[in-house]
């Protein structure tokens, strides 16, 4: 019988929600099959242990020890800095002595924790300046230095926006999962590996300060549809709010897309009050669109009612403004395709009116999918890793 691998998942006040919570149980249950997922809690973040009692988190203590003498302490953060230096060549050390020989004293947290055997990995939020405690940073580090004492890959994800001229802490752990495109464009640049991931959409929306239940809703559904349809992790989602009263126009967007239709899966909304007679919206758009709907990797239908579902898509792509694009231009890109109206550009939501502008977005929003992965995808890549407790 193989033996499961354990991640350890630490979580620290000030770094979840209830969304987040429920849906690091999710997780925890999705992937019970192939890693155990443990949650471990710092004693320092003691207040949020009632909160996240359903995943069973693990406690551990930490001390901290201070030393006061200032060119003691210039010395260790030396020491700790190594040759590291900025690109216009001072180094990282030198400007302590701007500070005082860097503030007269160094404090050391130590974790004290017992590594549960076949640990092959770490996930922590990476802090930020403008939104993170000091504890929350001391832990921080030194959870990155256990785990290279224990041989342990870490992976920091993103809360707050990481794309911002504090990069020191980014650059700490072994890998970095972004929720947002600016930030994977600014840390692939800045950090020059590949360990960078972004998220889609349905789960980048979770990992916020204001995420709710329609997007807990949304990620949900999205596994659920994934799953049903074999949709690969590699194949772009459309939205499309289909119509009854738009049959024609939708046809003819769909035969444009016909050309990217092996990359492309179609998400078709319907509606029971969307009938011709004794046709259903489904059976209409079956029989209407049969020699295009061949031509794409796969279909699906979607109730109206249900507008979280529209979180799997890539984009939303529609032939008019209606309730749905409401919905979607906040959460998600929008493209409206009407040839008898001015193009148009409103934060999230694009109006377009030619076919060789809708083909130029369409290839883009493939092209942008490719850098997308899922967080049960990237935590497997770490049961790959060779652990010291194996």
């Amino acid at each position: 019988m193989k033996i499961k691998k354990k991640i350890i998942w630490l979580i620290q006040s000030n770094q979840t929600t209830k969304i987040i919570r429920d849906y690091l149980k999710t997780l925890q249950t999705r992937m019970e099959q192939y890693i155990d997922l443990l949650f471990f809690v710092p004693e320092t973040s003691s207040d949020i242990i009632k909160d996240i009692k359903c995943l069973n988190p693990i406690i551990f203590e930490t001390t901290t020890r201070t030393t006061t003498q200032s060119y003691q302490a210039y010395l260790s953060k030396r020491n700790f800095l190594y040759n590291n230096e900025f690109t216009e060549g001072l180094s990282f050390a030198d400007t302590l002595l701007a500070d005082d020989l860097g503030g007269g004293s160094v404090q050391k947290t130590t974790l004290k924790i017992t590594l549960p055997d076949n640990t092959c990995g770490i996930v922590l939020q990476v802090p930020t300046p403008l939104g993170s405690s000091e504890m929350e940073e001391r832990i921080f580090q030194s959870t990155i230095l256990w785990a290279k004492q224990n041989n342990l890959p870490v992976l920091g994800y993103e809360l707050l926006p990481l794309d911002t001229k504090w990069t020191l802490a980014s650059s700490l752990p072994d890998g970095i999962i972004t929720r947002q495109y600016e930030t994977y464009a600014h840390l692939k640049k800045q950090l020059g590996h590949d360990n960078i991931w972004l998220l889609p959409i349905y789960e980048a929306s979770i990992f916020s300060s204001v995420s709710t239940n329609f997007h807990l809703n949304g990620v949900k559904a999205s596994y659920h549809y994934k799953n049903e349809h074999s949709i690969p992790a590699d194949r772009t989602v459309l939205y499309l709010p289909h119509n009854v009263a738009m049959v024609y126009e939708y046809q003819q967007m769909i035969k444009i897309l016909q050309p990217l239709g092996d990359k492309l899966h179609l998400m078709l909304s319907i509606g029971k009050d969307q009938v011709r007679g004794p046709y259903s919206q489904k059976e209409m758009i079956e029989i209407i669109y049969t020699k295009e709907l061949k031509n794409f990797a796969s279909y699906s239908f979607h109730d109206t009612n249900t507008p979280w579902e529209m979180m799997m898509a890539d984009t939303v792509i529609a032939c008019s403004a209606c309730f749905n694009t409401q919905i979607a231009e906040q959460q998600i890109p929008c493209i409206i395709f009407d040839p008898k109206l001015p193009p148009m550009t409103r934060g999230s939501k694009i109006r377009i009116a030619t076919k060789e502008n809708l083909l130029e977005l369409i290839n883009k929003t493939i092209e942008s999918h490719q850098y997308k992965r899922e967080i049960a995808d990237i935590l497997m890549l770490l049961t790959k890793t060779v652990s010291s407790n194996d």
